[in-house]
């Protein structure tokens, strides 16, 4: 049985080398940022193969080119294929992406969750491999849901064949997909190309206004897109919670976008699926969550 790959995920250089020091310090390390001991232990069990770089969700946490070059520093360093993680793209951004991309090292993947950045890379950078994020292969992930009758409107809406001609068009070579909150054994074996699949945590939704950032303003300015960002959400994050509900899937709020943990139920299909060569990445993060 082959082992899916391991993508350690980061929005800013930090010391990574416990993920590859011996077993039992690696179970310890993964068990304490993942707060789940079992998964820990799985996770340890994989050999880091990639290392994710920056932030699917927030344009202030694209890293500049200092940044961006400790990070592919750090990559090669503990000999990791290296990918840059791009969020929706402002003409900001996609100026930005202009300057950053060159950067890269030959065949580094770029995780696109915008049709332009998409377009930028293929007809101005085709040597470096894109990646279609999770922004773009979209699914229903509410936590409000009520049980598994919603499970066929819960999976990627990637079987259709004019999204699957846009990738071909653009070049997107993998796709990036959240665990479905009613998964079963199945979910993931008609994707059409290699998958990769974000844990433990599934993204709700996301928007501009950062909350973190905005609790200290007051006034007509608060939870306004556009002020200057101090990165506040790498520091505070949120539990979310219903009065009077008790949601299956615990959420959590940190800077613009929401997440939801997944279950014990999610994380048995994910490792089904891994065994069964359904899924070929996890992604985990490599700092507290």
């Amino acid at each position: 049985m082959t082992k899916p790959q391991l993508a350690i995920s980061l929005t800013r250089p930090a010391p990574i080398g416990w993920a590859t020091s011996e077993p039992g310090e690696r179970s310890s390390v993964w068990s304490g940022l993942l707060d789940d001991a079992e998964l820990g232990a799985w996770i340890a069990s994989l050999a880091p193969t990639h290392l994710y770089f920056g932030s699917e969700f927030c344009e202030h946490l694209l890293p500049g080119k200092r940044t961006l070059q400790a990070g592919i520093d750090l990559a090669q360093q503990h000999q990791l294929q290296f990918a840059l993680l791009t969020p929706i793209a402002s003409p900001q951004v996609l100026r930005d992406l202009h300057n950053l991309l060159p950067l890269l090292p030959p065949s580094s993947e770029v995780i696109v969750n915008d049709w332009g950045v998409a377009r930028l890379l293929r007809e101005s950078f085709p040597g470096l491999r894109a990646c279609a994020g999770r922004i773009l292969c979209r699914m229903i992930k509410d936590p409000r849901l009520g049980g598994p009758e919603w499970a066929a409107q819960c999976n990627p809406a990637i079987a259709s064949s004019h999204f699957q001609a846009i990738l071909g068009r653009l070049g997107l070579a993998r796709l990036e997909i959240d665990v479905p909150i009613f998964a079963y054994d199945g979910a993931f074996a008609s994707t059409p190309l290699p998958v990769s699949v974000h844990l433990p945590y599934a993204y709700v939704a996301k928007g501009r206004s950062c909350r973190p950032g905005s609790m200290s303003i007051t006034g007509p300015e608060r939870f306004a897109p556009g002020r200057k960002c101090k990165k506040e959400c790498l520091t505070l994050t949120a539990t979310t919670t219903r009065p009077h509900q008790h949601d299956r899937w615990p959420t959590r709020h940190t800077g613009n976008t929401i997440y939801s943990r997944h279950t014990n139920e999610m994380l048995a299909a994910v490792r089904a699926a891994c065994e069964a060569g359904q899924i070929d990445r996890v992604i985990v993060p490599g700092e507290p969550a």
